[in-house]
């Protein structure tokens, strides 16, 4: 066993070795009740008293602040009614193995994490990682650099310092500052923090000057301060806001591991919608839109987790249906940022232009040509659209990425790029539409790369 002190200094180097940051002993304190081994892979560090539970899930006893090994772990449904799932450890005590539900705890060890957090609310300032030690400064809210994360706590870069802090709601990991110039082309609603109650204010179209992102958020200086806003209503739309997509429940397949269930609801976008008069609407009997769409659902890097099967639709200009969406990928990492990809808008085929030039090509693989490249901006996300011709015919998979360069031939980003066509594919000249993502904005670019790393053929789905 360790004293705290030899703790924190371990931690410390640890950190210095990946990061360079720089944290001295004589931060820490000298001498503390509480001793604890070294963190590992293997272990939760427990900052309040803690509940033991034994096998039937009776309380069987206290465990006091510690660091503890886990041997092992189980999800259960926790509460009242069908209660909510939970993380049960399994940790050795004097009194044998029992359970444990920790309400503070830290998994492992901390590790070098470097992004931007929006502070939402006054934060006091630590020297240690288990926020033991306050230095008696206060940070206001602001935008930080953080060096490392340990479960919800962040070491940060402060002007004396680097400091611990664990942030209460509202914050905002991997926030980005930006000056970029949004145009909003309908009455948006402005809330406080994303994700938050209204403010009951809205712009008009306009455009406006974004200072911060995330997500697919903006944040704005305006006259009731800092707040932010979507560029849409509902949860996912298209390129051009012809549909609305907002989720519900989701759930695994019983039988396919790889296919989640997503209960959504879909109504015609701004885009779509005619407004009538009442004399207008009772002359003309109300026509139904078929639309036929896929959604695509991204992580925070951008990279796509999941796309769902395609969805046909008929909607009426004011009504919504309910759909259940199948989603083939894993969800897990799914934090709910997605788009909706339209193949047709009533029987006629919209992702796909023939009149546009097809000049993006390796030279290594000429059979894959891509053209017609559209960037918009969605946060802190460039979302690109464009299409492809192979000229194989049939199932396959392309995989490669696309390279995007400013003026001066700098690199603004790489988009990791994958094409699967179906058995109905004709190859040669046809053409298919498709989608990919990237955390960053490349919408000004001056050049494209296009850098193919395999083409092969695949069993059909």
């Amino acid at each position: 066993m360790k004293s705290r002190m030899g703790f924190i200094v371990a931690i410390c180097n640890v950190l210095i070795l990946s990061t360079s940051m720089t944290v001295s002993a004589s931060q820490t304190p000298a001498t503390t009740s509480i001793e604890l081994p070294q963190p590992g892979e293997d272990t939760i560090t427990l900052l309040d008293d803690t509940l033991l539970y034994d096998n039937l899930m009776e309380i069987d006893g206290v465990i006091a602040p510690q660091t503890v090994k886990i041997l092992d772990s189980k999800k259960v449904r926790w509460g009242h009614g069908e209660g909510y799932l939970i993380t049960m450890y399994l940790i050795s005590t004097w009194l044998g193995e029992k359970w444990i539900v920790p309400e503070r705890g830290l998994l492992w060890n901390p590790v070098p994490f470097v992004t931007e957090v929006d502070l939402g609310s006054i934060e006091p300032l630590y020297n240690d990682p288990q926020l033991l030690k306050p230095t008696g400064g206060q940070l206001a809210p602001q935008i930080v650099t953080t060096v490392a994360k340990w479960g919800g706590n962040y070491l940060i870069e402060t002007k004396s310092g680097n400091k611990w802090i664990r942030p209460s709601y509202p914050f905002f990991e991997g926030v980005r500052e930006v000056q970029e110039e949004v145009t909003l082309s309908q009455l948006t609603p402005l809330t406080k923090f994303p994700s938050g109650y209204g403010t009951g204010a809205a712009l008009t179209p306009q455009t406006t000057q974004v200072k911060e992102v995330w997500r697919n958020y903006h944040r704005i200086d305006s006259w009731l301060g800092p707040v932010w806003f979507k560029l849409y209503e509902g949860d996912a739309v298209d390129e051009h806001l012809n549909l609305i997509v907002n989720y519900g429940y989701r759930y695994k397949d019983d039988k396919d591991p790889n296919l989640t269930h997503l209960e959504a609801t879909v109504q015609l976008g701004p885009h779509q919608r005619e407004e009538m008069s009442p004399a207008q609407a009772a002359e003309t009997a109300p026509v139904p839109i078929p639309i036929a769409f896929t959604v695509n659902f991204y992580d925070e890097r951008g990279q796509r987790v999941g796309t769902s099967r395609t969805s046909k639709v008929e909607l009426l200009n004011d009504k919504s249906e309910k759909i259940n969406l199948q989603v083939e990928g894993n969800l897990d990492n799914w934090l709910g940022y997605s788009t909706v990809q339209i193949g047709s808008l009533s029987g006629m085929k919209t992702d796909t232009n023939p009149s546009a030039a097809m000049g993006i090509v390796d030279p290594k693989q000429a059979n894959l040509r891509i053209g017609d490249l559209r960037v918009r901006l969605d946060g802190a996300y460039s979302v690109i659209h464009g299409q492809y011709s192979l000229v194989e015919a049939g199932a396959h998979q392309v995989q490669g990425r696309l390279r995007f360069l400013d003026a001066n031939g700098q690199l603004l980003g790489i988009v990791p790029l994958e094409l699967r066509t179906n058995t109905a594919s004709q190859g040669g000249d046809s053409l298919e539409a498709f989608e990919c993502v990237i955390s960053g904005n490349v919408k000004n670019y001056a050049a494209v790369q296009l850098e193919v790393d395999s083409i092969h053929s695949v069993t059909p789905r």
